[in-house]
């Protein structure tokens, strides 16, 4: 027998305390021998053995009703078996922690079913057996204790918004987490809890929950004899799946060139038809899948169009619905206006010419002298080579504070920058025929990603004679050596962009625009895309969550904006709202590795939905409690006083 408030069993001392009465009032009186009394003491001999009998039988009573009081408290557990037991070893919670990430929306050529609806299947086999205990879910995207009175509730359709799918990613490390720290809070006794997840990585992402696992771990096996847990997986990855993103949004006059990922997963047709929707409006569009990962840049004509609005993408039907569609606002715009400021006259005029405008026209040339806030006044981007002041480092952070996009190239001088902006390690040198090479770089999206066509930028091919390596920000390519080629640093609303070396022959052969000028040019085409009265968010992410006033167009009516992806106005914007991208991981984990991160507990892996076992164990309070109330009742037997018969009345003969 176990116990679940073990502390409670220190009150087994007090239950001595009667006894303990009984001695000190033994103390309190002595023994004086009197003659009058003498002869009436043993008339009384006879009945007094009774009499101290039921005393000490009292006595005993209120010392085991004080100790079944303690026991009681101390909440003890025994199996489902015993003879003790009062229950049939039901726990006492069934939680099931469920996995509502857009990736369990997943179907298999086998069944029909989606993972999800499998897993509430699963639990509804999984509780059948306990009939006594409450039921309680919690799903990964509301992350919130759901109590149900029966195991089929959660096939109402009423439920939906509880039970239904999403488009949100999951953090089940978290959600896990969460459920136990609920359970340690309603002071659960003994649960089964059911985790069921189709595995996928990014939906765990355990090196970086290290911390988050190792609590989970500590908890669980502290409650190991009475709390289990069990995991029910669908890992089994679809035979052919289409997935659509978008990386970025390209806004010209008069037509938009989105930027599409799509990723095709095993063996399937080369010519794609894919449906479109322009404010409504209908179309179709062919692509073609040369590999099995594709940047596609379809346009779209906006002539007849508003110039605010949306878009919505959709593959053909696969065993994956859920990354079959992707939604993009669009808003008027004008092409932003680029200034370049550069100390060196040659870099000047290359960099001017890699941000020139669709129509050939050069960028801005800046001054040297008597620059400020003027310069920068309607600008989106500024390219700036050359050492960085006081002065001009206060209109530079200002400018990248508000939203604007600051590339900085170092200046020709040996030492380092002195600027709190932005700085560069001291120069190094080749020797001749020597050069530093990248050979690593960010191709899935940003400024260096892959051309529409899927040709990579020919970083590997630079040859740098001299670099100075930026020191903040995040690597987007590497050179061989592990050092930065190019950073980004985020400041306030805008980016600054770093690159480590200059577009002239004397420092490297970039100067040939194979690199250069397509990155410019996409930081002028993201800027095209920003406006005012639209924006875009993922599913789940806080924004959406925070949104309590919205409107959903086109085919979203039922939908909300934390849940479903889709298009909706939120305080008067167009919002286009996708699924997290994290939830187009292909990448499946194995239960064992989740296993792995908990090695002090034993769980449990459910290979089918009907498998289920007992926790068999029970709490026996109940039974110390109606001890109690018998030996209480026994009590205040014994000390009733006896009653003394009536004599009958003689009759008397007249």
């Amino acid at each position: 027998m176990t116990f679940l408030q073990p502390i409670a069993l220190l009150g087994l001392l007090f239950a001595l305390a009667p006894f303990i009465i009984h001695l000190l009032n033994l103390l309190r009186h002595r023994t004086v021998p009197w003659a009058a009394t003498r002869f009436l003491f043993q008339a009384r001999k006879s009945s007094s053995r009774l009499s101290k009998l039921k005393r000490w039988l009292t006595l005993l009573l209120r010392v085991l009703a004080l100790a079944a009081l303690a026991l009681m408290i101390a909440r003890p557990m025994t199996g489902g078996d015993s003879l003790f037991s009062l229950s049939n070893g039901s726990p006492e919670v069934l939680v099931l922690v469920l996995d509502r990430s857009a990736s369990m929306e997943t179907t298999t050529e086998k069944d029909s079913q989606t993972k999800r609806q499998k897993a509430l299947e699963a639990f509804q086999s999984f509780a059948r057996p306990w009939t006594e205990s409450r039921l309680v879910v919690l799903d990964s995207a509301l992350e919130a204790p759901f109590i149900i009175d029966r195991a089929d509730s959660i096939k109402d359709e009423a439920l939906q918004r509880f039970f239904g799918p999403t488009d949100t990613a999951a953090d089940l490390p978290g959600t896990l987490s969460k459920t136990l720290e609920w359970l340690e809070e309603t002071g659960v006794g003994t649960a089964e809890i059911l985790v069921a997840s189709d595995m996928q990585s990014s939906n765990w992402e355990l090196e970086r929950n290290a911390n988050v696992m190792e609590k989970i771990n500590r908890t669980l096996s502290e409650k190991k004899d009475f709390w289990k847990l069990s995991f029910f997986t669908m890992a089994d990855p679809p035979p052919y799946n289409l997935s659509l993103s978008v990386d970025q949004i390209n806004r010209m006059p008069n037509k938009v060139e989105p930027v599409l990922n799509l990723r095709k997963k095993g063996q399937g047709k080369e010519r794609v038809r894919l449906s479109t929707q322009t404010n409504g409006k209908s179309d179709i569009l062919e692509v073609k899948l040369e590999s099995q990962s594709v940047l596609w840049r379809p346009v779209f004509d906006l002539k007849n169009e508003p110039d605010e609005g949306w878009i919505s993408i959709t593959c053909p039907d696969d065993f994956c619905q859920y990354d079959n569609i992707c939604y993009l606002t669009y808003g008027s715009t004008e092409p932003p206006q680029v200034g370049v400021r550069a100390s060196n006259p040659r870099t000047s005029l290359i960099l001017r010419s890699a941000s020139q405008s669709q129509q050939g026209d050069l960028a801005d040339s800046l001054p040297l002298s008597g620059f400020g806030e003027k310069d920068v006044l309607s600008r989106k981007i500024l390219v700036h080579q050359g050492e960085i002041n006081s002065d001009v480092e206060k209109v530079l952070e200002e400018f990248v504070v508000k939203g604007g996009r600051l590339v900085l190239f170092p200046s020709e001088t040996k030492s380092s920058n002195i600027s709190k902006l932005f700085s560069w390690d001291p120069l190094e040198e080749k020797q001749k025929d020597e050069f530093f090479l990248v050979n690593n770089w960010r191709e899935d999206s940003g400024i260096l990603a892959n051309s529409s066509d899927g040709n990579r930028l020919p970083l590997d091919r630079l040859e740098i004679k001299r670099r100075r390596t930026p020191k903040q920000g995040e690597t987007l390519a590497y050179y061989s050596d592990g050092k930065p080629f190019i950073s980004s640093l985020t400041l306030g609303q805008g980016v600054i962009y770093a690159f480590s070396t200059l577009p002239i022959d004397s420092w490297s052969s970039m100067s040939n625009g194979y690199v250069i000028v397509p990155a410019i040019q996409r930081l002028i085409e993201e800027s095209s895309s920003a406006n005012s009265f639209v924006q875009s968010w993922f599913c789940g992410e806080k924004e959406s969550k925070e949104t309590t006033l919205f409107e959903p167009i086109g085919d979203t009516k039922d939908n909300v904006p934390y849940l479903h992806a889709g298009i909706y106005k939120i305080n008067g914007r167009l919002t286009a709202i996708n699924r997290p991208k994290s939830e187009n991981d292909t990448l499946f984990l194995k239960v064992e590795q989740i296993l792995g991160k908990l090695p002090d507990i034993s769980s449990r892996i459910l290979e089918d939905e009907s498998s289920s076992g007992s926790i068999d164990r029970s709490e026996v309070w109940s039974l110390f409690l109606t001890l109690c109330l018998f030996l209480l009742l026994g009590e205040a037997f014994l000390g009733q006083p006896a009653t003394v018969p009536k004599k009958k009345a003689s009759s008397i003969n007249a």
